[in-house]
């Protein structure tokens, strides 16, 4: 056979094994492993969001880098490179610092702090980037040498005392790891009032910076520590560092190995109400305590579709007074507090366009922060706020401060609220100033075996909870001092 006829022959087979070829597509991702069943009940676990990269690449890649992916990052201590974590004048001036980790508690006005300070290359997580950073180190539980750190307004500005040291004889109920003294901000200043947060990451605040973090395993695994039974608590049991895909979507073993839509959760397709809310607000919330611990204050095992009530109890509004949390009128005064706001526009003005609204209507979780424009909201406000409010300005419409007397410990008793651009009460009184709630409208509920004449044994709730308390065969009240009628 000539050369030219191998040839020809050859191209013919490599012409017919692309032609075969092209009817089949490489695999979008990895093979799944089939998920676990369960009394016959197909149980869909955490993947990690990498999981979702293969099908899901343009969502991925604005997801990829948004503020999702920076509430938790490595610290040095897993690496040198992870250094550019810490915000860069943290870095340049960190010996300057106080960076000393906080170790327990002794009561409620004072807290040990080691004496010993953390060195940069053993920070093990950085919390946040954006507004504030703080940092975590790993303690075991042990002796070590402490300062006392105290506060005169309940915590919120601590003032350390390195005149004298103290013997702490260690506690392996905190072991995990520590947040440090320090909060810093990307504007290259320190929050002067310090930090005071003795509990360890994981048992407080975890599961709303990170995604699928595994409560059961992590009480498991402290309680076997604490008997002696585990060599350290290093183990943070979060399927993602990141808060990615599954903390909006829902564990995704299931999807990723069968492909299908209706195997995965798209909150978009949510109809009730509370469904949608909860998608944003299991983090962007301030719980009085979680229902699974009572130390953590996030919703640890909450899985979309639960009741937030089941996973956390609800702060609680001081109506008239006003405390720290919340304004006398139920607005809002602190982080995470988005959903409260919402929910009491809800029900003071039920038919509203904004009562049926979610975190997600105007704000993208996708590529939040990747809009130079915009760096929250899905559209500018000329596309969005504008078409029905003329005259909107973000600053005057979600500004809970202006036109109300300042609040600061240990007078809480006004209306204000938080700073502009964060109230998120879509609701304006005759003069033009955000508003909650008016006297006639709060909401109590009465201790079980209370007396209804005196004043303490009257507990405010929002107006979402009297039908529980109801139900539940509690004394309910709508209107101002129930315990003078």
């Amino acid at each position: 056979m000539s050369k030219k006829l191998i040839f020809a022959a050859v191209l013919v087979m490599v012409v017919l094994l692309l032609v075969a070829g092209c009817g089949k597509k490489e695999p979008a991702q990895p093979p799944v492993d089939p998920p676990p069943v369960d009394n016959g009940i197909v149980v869909s676990e955490f993947v990690g969001s990498d999981s979702c990269k293969g099908c899901h690449s343009d969502v991925y890649s604005e997801w990829e880098t948004s503020w999702h992916t920076i509430k938790a990052t490595q610290g040095p201590a897993f690496g040198a490179e992870m250094e550019s974590n810490i915000l860069e004048w943290v870095r340049n001036d960190w010996d300057n610092l106080l960076t000393y980790m906080i170790v327990d508690q002794l009561d409620k006005d004072t807290i040990y702090v080691a004496t010993e300070k953390v060195a940069l290359e053993d920070v093990d997580f950085v919390v946040g980037r954006i507004r504030k950073q703080r940092y975590a180190t790993y303690y075991d539980g042990g002796p070590v040498e402490v300062y006392k750190a105290t506060t005169e307004d309940g915590g919120i500005s601590w003032t350390l005392n390195m005149d004298e040291t103290f013997e702490f004889e260690g506690n392996k109920e905190r072991a995990g790891y520590k947040f440090l003294f320090i909060e810093t901000r990307p504007n290259e200043t320190e929050n002067p009032n310090y930090y005071g947060e003795w509990r360890s990451w994981q048992e407080r605040c975890i599961a709303c910076h990170t995604t699928g973090f595994d409560y059961e395993a992590w009480d498991e695994a402290k309680a076997e520590f604490v008997a002696g039974q585990r060599d350290d608590l290093r183990d943070i049991f979060v399927a993602d560092l990141r808060v990615g895909c599954e903390a909006c979507h829902g564990p995704g073993s299931v999807h990723a190995s069968s492909m299908k839509a209706d195997d995965i959760i798209n909150p978009a397709k949510f109809e009730a109400y509370e469904d949608k809310m909860n998608t944003c607000a299991q983090c962007h919330t301030r719980a009085a305590s979680s229902t699974k611990l009572n130390t953590a204050n996030d919703l640890r095992g909450f899985m979309l579709g639960d009741n937030y009530s089941d996973f956390a109890n609800w702060l609680t509004p001081k109506w008239g007074t006003g405390d720290r949390n919340v304004s006398i009128d139920g607005k809002g005064r602190r982080d995470h507090q988005m959903d409260l706001d919402m929910r009491l526009s809800r029900f003071i003005n039920p038919d509203s366009y904004h009562a049926d609204q979610a975190c997600f209507d105007c704000h993208s979780p996708h590529r939040v922060g990747n809009n130079p424009d915009n760096l929250r909201l899905k559209d500018g406000i000329a596309e969005g706020c504008v078409q029905c409010h003329k005259d909107f300005t973000m600053e005057e419409a979600l500004d809970g401060r202006r036109g109300w007397e300042k609040a600061e410990f240990p007078n809480w008793g006004t209306e204000y609220g938080r700073q502009p651009n964060k109230q998120h009460l879509f609701n304006l009184n005759e003069e033009g100033l955000v508003y909650g709630l008016s006297p006639e409208q709060y909401h109590w509920v009465l201790k079980d075996g209370g007396d209804a004449k005196t004043q303490a044994d009257w507990s405010g709730i929002w107006p979402w909870n009297k039908e529980a308390a109801d139900a539940a065969g509690k004394t309910t009240f709508v209107g101002a001092e129930p315990w003078n009628q």
